[in-house]
């Protein structure tokens, strides 16, 4: 009997330690504190409008300014070289076009940001962990409401101009939850399969958002926790399982027919994936288990692109890497889609880039997975080209153009 105890009670405490893994694993939300303009300061999890609520979602806006255009004439020189290479009879077969003003996207995980400085006419200044500063404004996330639930389950609603700095911090140990939890589950496409957490409509995250639709018999809302799958049947309908097995046709809305905004899913072998809804065939659920994602310790400061060029006619160029004259760190995101899903890489998950014609290309990823990525300037002839500097104190670099790589290895 005594072993029968020992052996009960080992058990317990094995089951209790498991439990208490997912218990309270609040990690993965957005945490920190909102300075208003008044003074008042506000500290809780936070949520971006009706979308973003946890370190893995992406923070959208344009950058003000790009401190590697001053190279830009250098480019533009050696595009021209390389479209006199390839006229024919006096007749361009290629043309390049850069668009002319150098203008990209800040695209970051919140868990890669320090600190959001909001400024009077809808400017922000970005502080990223490891020091770097950015400029940004235009549509996106800079500009939308933010609601923070703090630790007394107070809800408060900030509009952008009301507030004069977020800071954020990883969410304590006894942070307090509503009753809710993160959607995870499988997201089944015509050509992959992806795990991880599920964002539907681009917006719906959490157990208690709605799946709204109509049915022959009325309308119909849906809470995402108590949804088992989601099949698309047509262009205009799909078809919602609960977990109790009922079933409902819903048609109607931009939930549940073509004009869904995507499918989002946080795989920790890619990033974040955007799933267009023609593209999918179902998303399956999982029960709650009780986790949130990752915490925003673990996204560290991020480190400087380096790595190797090699360049058509047995060139080769080593050092610090400026990618599409725009991203020069670990954090920063590598876009292109593969039919009607788009993949946000961090530069972090990667080991090469060859491309592949003028319109796409070969992404090599840490686990030993390639992609053959299309549609994006990233991963196109569209590419700005890369600068490669020698050294931390280098100030003349190498200007490679995107029609003289063979392929980009980066340095692990």
């Amino acid at each position: 009997m005594r072993h029968a105890s020992y052996v009960l009670m080992a058990i317990a405490i094995a089951a209790f330690g498991a439990a208490s893994v997912f218990a309270g694993n609040n990690d993965g939300w957005i945490y920190g504190t909102i300075t208003a303009r008044d003074g008042e300061t506000y500290t809780g999890i936070m949520r971006w409008g009706t979308q973003e609520c946890f370190w893995d979602d992406l923070f959208n806006a344009t950058k003000d300014d790009n401190p590697w255009a001053r190279y830009a004439s250098d480019f533009e020189t050696r595009h021209e070289i390389s479209q006199e290479r390839i006229r024919i009879f006096g007749m361009t077969i290629t043309e390049f076009n850069h668009g002319g003003g150098y203008e990209h996207m800040f695209v970051s995980r919140f868990g890669d940001i320090k600190s959001i400085d909001v400024g009077r006419r809808g400017q922000a200044t970005i502080l990223m962990k490891n020091g770097t500063e950015y400029e940004v404004s235009g549509s996106g996330d800079v500009g939308e409401t933010i609601r923070i639930t703090d630790n007394n389950l107070d809800k408060i609603k900030l509009n952008w101009e009301e507030i004069r700095k977020i800071e954020f911090m990883p969410a304590p140990a006894n942070l307090k939850i509503e009753d809710e939890y993160r959607l995870k589950g499988k997201v089944i496409t015509d050509e992959m399969e992806f795990h991880g957490y599920i964002m539907w409509d681009a917006e719906e995250c959490l157990s208690s958002d709605v799946l709204d639709g109509e049915t022959e018999t009325g309308d119909v809302e849906l809470k995402f926790g108590n949804i088992r799958s989601i099949k698309r049947q047509s262009s205009q309908s799909c078809v919602a399982t609960l977990k109790q097995g009922k079933e409902y046709e819903l048609r109607g809305t931009n939930d549940v027919d073509n004009s869904n905004r995507g499918i989002y899913v946080e795989d920790e072998r890619y990033g974040k994936i955007q799933v267009g809804w023609d593209q999918l065939r179902e998303v399956i659920y999982e029960d709650n288990d009780g986790t949130t994602g990752r915490s925003y310790d673990s996204y560290g400061s991020a480190k400087p692109l380096e790595g190797t060029i090699s360049a058509w006619g047995n060139k080769e160029y080593k050092g610090r890497i400026v990618f599409d004259l725009d991203e020069e760190q670990t954090c920063d995101i590598l876009q292109g889609k593969l039919d009607e899903m788009e993949f946000n890489i961090p530069f972090g998950k990667i080991v090469s880039i060859t491309p592949r014609g003028r319109h796409s290309s070969e992404v090599e990823l840490v686990g030993g997975e390639k992609l053959r990525l299309e549609d994006s300037q990233d991963v196109s002839a569209s590419n700005y080209g890369l600068l490669i500097f020698k050294s931390q104190d280098d100030r003349d670099p190498e200007t490679v153009i995107w029609e003289d790589i063979e392929k980009i290895t980066l340095t692990r």
